[in-house]
């Protein structure tokens, strides 16, 4: 491990980097401001919600066109833009005047697109398509990115919210982003011309020789929305994204009704970034050992006990317990996935394919918001909520078991096929 991190610091520090910065467009970041927001603009909760839910829906469908633009845009290029863009947004909501609520829905829009999205799709693509050998442990450190993300961000930001305003935090995140992580993202990937060279060299000689290093041929993303067991795993894509995101994005609301503090719950979150670290290094090991494939049903039962937490108990640790549990889920989880593209269905097309699964996860974030809080606006309990979480829980666990299985049979019957 320390051998394989001394030769690819740079492009690894890339992919960490940019799983850092995603950290601006997560939910658990905006949600944080979402009761200054709110309180300055005069929106409900449900009217939030919307605003929110409808701008990550449209970024969802928008990453599909977008995401795919990485397998042929240079590296450099892509990764500067979406960090650019980003900065800008972040600017325009410093910015937004409070007699314009509505102006936030175009700003959310490029937020959630540029940083949920495409900033942590641009560090995963890239340490999935160029590595192999290692490619769960190359995905597990770029991921510890986000995990810091998680466990500094909150109790610092609320702090810095309380000391500055949350319009001058989020001017100080564009000064950030256009400061700070562009020219790292110029110094990091220095001499990446070589690397994509010899990768598409890799693929040709491979094509040439009727071999495929992956056992699989390089399916398009044509191809892959006509296979049965794509449409399998759909619900298993959906679950950690639909319910993390209409917990953290309700936080608020959910640890008032709890009776606990917010300081605490923050607090959490360093044990909840602590276990996804720990979780994402243990499964980029297992996958590198047994394949993302075997290990796809881990997660989303882990994710369901914790969920019980959530429910059965009011007591503080409840939440600590809670948010350590779906952090191994997370970790586990994260890693798994996205080292499963490239296993199951090649690498030559992984940026559509990986925006296209992204695409499904970022649909699913966008209906939790606004679903979760029409629902406590009717006043239903965030307990029957999240009871209804864990009945789709079983069914997605279900579901991917069913798409392992075809998979693994698929890939038994034709182990070497050329490449397309």
């Amino acid at each position: 491990m320390i051998s394989f991190l001394l030769q690819n610091f740079r492009f690894l520090s890339f992919g960490f980097l940019l799983a850092l910065a995603s950290s601006f467009g997560q939910t658990f970041y905006v949600s944080l401001f979402s009761a200054d927001i709110r309180a300055e603009l005069g929106l409900s909760h449900g009217d939030f919600g919307v605003l929110y839910s409808s701008a990550t829906l449209v970024s969802g469908f928008a990453v599909i066109w977008f995401g795919k633009q990485i397998d042929y845009v240079d590296l450099r290029i892509y990764a500067c833009l979406v960090a650019l863009v980003l900065a800008l947004a972040a600017f325009a909501l410093a910015m937004v005047p409070s007699g314009w609520p509505y102006l936030i829905l175009p700003i959310f829009f490029f937020i959630r697109l540029c940083g949920q999205g495409l900033m942590m799709h641009t560090s995963i693509t890239a340490m999935a398509r160029y590595f192999h050998e290692n490619r769960g442990r190359a995905i597990a450190i770029a991921s510890l990115g986000l995990s810091l993300g998680e466990a500094c961000l909150p109790l610092l930001t609320i702090l810095l919210i309380g000391f500055m305003g949350w319009r001058d935090v989020w001017l100080l995140n564009a000064v950030l982003l256009s400061l700070v992580l562009i020219p790292a993202i110029l110094f990091l990937l220095r001499g990446h011309s070589d690397r994509d060279a010899r990768m598409n060299e890799q693929i040709k000689s491979q094509a040439a020789a009727n071999l495929d290093v992956d056992e699989v041929r390089h399916w398009s993303r044509d191809e892959v929305v006509k296979d049965p067991a794509f449409y399998l795993l759909l619900p298993g894509l959906a679950t950690l994204a639909f319910v993390v995101t209409g917990i953290f994005f309700h936080q608020i609301h959910i640890v008032t009704t709890k009776g606990w503090s917010m300081d605490w719950f923050a607090g959490t979150f360093t044990a909840y970034a602590a276990t996804i670290t720990i979780s994402a290094i243990v499964a980029g090991s297992m996958v590198d050992r047994y394949g993302a494939i075997k290990l796809l049903t881990v997660h989303i039962p882990v994710f369901a006990f914790g969920l019980v937490f959530l429910v059965i108990s009011d007591h503080a640790y409840a939440a600590l317990i809670f948010m350590m549990l779906i952090g191994i889920s997370v970790g586990f989880g994260s890693t798994t996935l996205s080292a499963f593209w490239a296993e199951a269905y090649g690498t030559k097309h992984i940026g559509a394919i990986r925006a296209l699964a992204m695409s499904i996860s970022v649909l699913a974030s966008a209906i939790s918001p606004a679903l979760f809080g029409w629902m406590f606006d009717l006043g239903v309990s965030s307990e029957k909520v999240v009871i209804g979480c864990i009945l789709w829980c079983l069914f997605a666990a279900t579901c991917l078991w069913f798409s392992q299985r075809q998979i693994l049979r698929r890939r038994l019957n034709t182990r070497i096929v050329p490449v397309i």
